[in-house]
């Protein structure tokens, strides 16, 4: 038998090139030899009508079989009620095959329109004390919850917010038909101001009169109801890094608009921030109530256990081993945030592809330019060497005293911290006895502009460095 169905392997192939291809893979293609005996092959066939459909090419099929077996070979065709079944199965196998693929492609193309990526889901995200309550909390709203109404999360830059925020919207997208859309604060500030623009456009064509037609948040324009709509009607909307919306009175009015819509029909939103509400500079009472009205949970910075793991997740996705010494280095050297980690680990990746090296302690340390001397330092030994460089306390630094010669080495400290370290300003705060991150922030900024006019800050400054470079 398997020499018939070899042979008919064959003629299959020639018919193909014979028969009109609508023909062939309704009748030919779902034909099934049966039995080759005394110059006689018997095709099966799902259909009924398969010999009399096929009657116009019995001698073209007829032929081929003879010049594919060596010699004169009559066929017959014959329906046959178990090729039926069998056939009918495989084609529902294709077609559940192909709602699958369809479900797939369609489900990818939402993700696309809703901005969310694809590879910030719930099961890659590891968990540790530092992010445990934005985690679950984030998880029970993607499971419907909504006690949580608004959620706010946040935490320093590259902690993991973002990751979380859109881990919401594909499991959402995943498990239920709800419209959800994520952006950020940016890019609602430039679809306002897009829209904006077409308005002023739109009204000097027309050389109507250019009266303020917004008032009080409404606005009888179509295309700011376009707009406002665009954010109104979807199930879910996770809009990122709020904090740019300071300073931006008409993107405030504009978003207490859609989040008064929003909220009242019962839609859930999720807001991440690198701070506070209260810590928003010129942020509306009625904007920070409404931000405080659901749960805000806080994302720290990872412990050491934590980082080992997000390593090793790495190591096992991208197929790269990694001795536990190597890991606990980069996980020891990189502290400040997860953006930070991952930027090491595909630097030492890179390093290695390059040059034709595995990851050794001894070549990741030339990978990430590691030196012993760099171990030692960090932000109380700074702090320590500043407060002394001013002639103060470790203490004074980081106390309430807004003296001109403290608020002086406080800024210095602050300065060289972030440059020495790399630390977050939220953790510098933390440091400098639990400061605000929009304080540091504030410090930070006017002490970069003050050192390039200030030659004596800048001195200074120099002189810090060198000493902390010598410990």
């Amino acid at each position: 038998m398997s020499n018939v169905n070899e042979q008919w392997a064959q003629i299959l192939e020639k018919l193909k090139r014979e028969i009109p291809s609508e023909s062939y893979n309704t009748w030919v293609h779902t034909l099934v030899p049966s039995s080759l005996e005394n110059s006689k092959l018997t095709l099966l066939s799902p259909f009924n009508f398969t010999q009399l459909m096929l009657q116009k090419y019995n001698d073209v099929i007829a032929k081929t079989i003879s010049e594919t077996v060596g010699e004169i070979v009559n066929f017959e065709i014959l329906y046959d009620k178990d090729i039926e079944e069998q056939y009918k199965k495989e084609q529902r196998k294709k077609e559940k095959q192909a709602d699958i693929t369809n479900k797939y492609d369609g489900l990818k193309q939402m993700q696309s329109d809703c901005n969310l990526n694809t590879k910030y889901q719930f099961d890659n995200f590891i968990v540790g004390e530092y992010n445990k309550l934005a985690y679950g909390a984030a998880y029970n709203v993607a499971q419907g919850n909504t006690k949580f109404n608004p959620l706010y999360i946040y935490g320093g830059s590259g902690l993991g917010k973002t990751h979380l925020m859109q881990a919401i919207g594909n499991y959402v997208m995943l498990k239920s038909k709800k419209k959800v859309k994520y952006i950020t604060l940016n890019d609602f500030v430039n679809d306002l101001i897009e829209n904006l623009f077409k308005e002023e456009k739109d009204s000097f064509k027309k050389n109507s009169n250019k009266k303020d037609s917004y008032k009080d948040g409404v606005d009888t324009n179509k295309r700011m109801t376009k707009f406002r709509q665009k954010y109104q009607n979807v199930d879910v909307l996770l809009i990122d890094d709020i904090q740019f919306i300071e300073g931006k009175d008409r993107t405030k009015k504009e978003f207490f608009n859609v989040f008064e819509a929003l909220y009242q029909a019962g839609k859930q939103i999720v807001i991440t921030s690198d701070r506070l509400p209260e810590e928003i500079e010129g942020i509306e009472d009625r904007l920070k109530t409404r931000f405080e009205w659901g749960l805000m949970a806080d994302i720290g910075i990872p412990d050491i256990e934590t980082r080992m793991k997000i390593l090793q997740q790495l190591s096992e996705k991208d197929n790269i081993k990694l001795k536990l010494d190597v890991i606990e280095l980069l996980a020891t050297v990189y502290k400040n945030n997860i953006r930070e980690l991952e930027g090491a680990f595909n630097k030492v990746c890179a390093y290695c592809a390059c040059y034709g090296e595995k990851p050794t302690m001894e070549i990741v340390k030339r990978a990430i330019g590691y030196n012993e001397k760099s171990k030692a330092i960090n932000g109380k030994i700074i702090l320590e060497e500043t407060a002394k460089f001013f002639g103060l306390k470790r203490e004074d630094i980081c106390g309430k005293s807004r003296s001109a010669p403290i608020a002086y080495a406080r800024k210095a400290a602050i300065y060289v911290i972030k440059e020495l370290t790399g630390e977050s300003l939220q953790s510098i705060g933390n440091l400098l006895g639990g400061r605000k991150h929009s304080t540091i922030s504030i410090l930070y900024d006017d002490i970069k502009e003050d050192i390039q006019y200030d030659k004596k800050l800048s001195d200074e400054i120099n002189t810090i460095f060198n000493i902390i470079n010598q410990i």
